[in-house]
């Protein structure tokens, strides 16, 4: 065998070993996909630290829509809700919004984006009856027990998975970027 193939072998070996290990090092994997084959719901791989920080951006997203997060133990079999983040500029004219999201807690993250449909409420029990609160705003911070079940979470139709990044296209042009902040951040 040549020199040149040996050489071929060991570099093209090298590659392969590196792409497998920066694949196994991503921040984030796939929990959940369609009926389709697409992604749904991701998750962190590893189990993060409370006071971990998420970097959320997103760009053109439309009206109302926003990004669940949710913290759960190991093997993220009962996630429960801890922070609605809108996706959605603030401002009108602007088509980017960037968040940073602390972990209140240890465990592993799931999040799913969602297109709400109708506006989002709250029941309030008072003394002539019980009422509904709306959220009219659609930049929402906060977050109820349970997510927004009339509205299924929107399947990703392209993402990449990086050490620490998530990068995700959605419907009508929308990008989600979610990533590990740096320590130094």
């Amino acid at each position: 065998m040549s020199a040149s193939r040996i050489l071929t072998s060991v570099w093209l070996g090298l590659g392969v070993a590196a792409g497998a290990h920066a694949r196994d090092n991503s921040a984030f994997t796939v929990a959940q996909h369609d009926g389709s084959g697409k992604a749904l719901v991701f998750q962190s791989n590893v189990t993060l630290k409370k006071g971990d920080v998420i970097k959320v951006n997103a760009s053109n997203a439309q009206p109302v829509m926003v990004l669940q997060v949710a913290m759960c133990d190991d093997g993220c079999l009962h996630p429960r809700l801890v922070r609605t983040l809108p996706l959605t500029p603030y401002y009108a004219g602007q088509t980017s919004a960037s968040q940073q999201f602390v972990l209140p807690e240890d465990g592993q993250v799931s999040f799913w984006v969602q297109q709400l449909g109708d506006l989002p409420g709250e029941p309030l029990n008072a003394p002539n009856g019980t009422w509904t609160l709306q959220y009219i705003d659609p930049f929402l911070r906060f977050a109820s027990q349970t997510p927004y079940e009339s509205t299924k979470p929107m399947p990703a139709n392209a993402f990449s998975l990086d050490d620490n990044m998530l990068r995700a296209r959605f419907f009508h042009r929308t990008f989600v970027t979610v990533s590990l902040a740096d320590a130094g951040q």
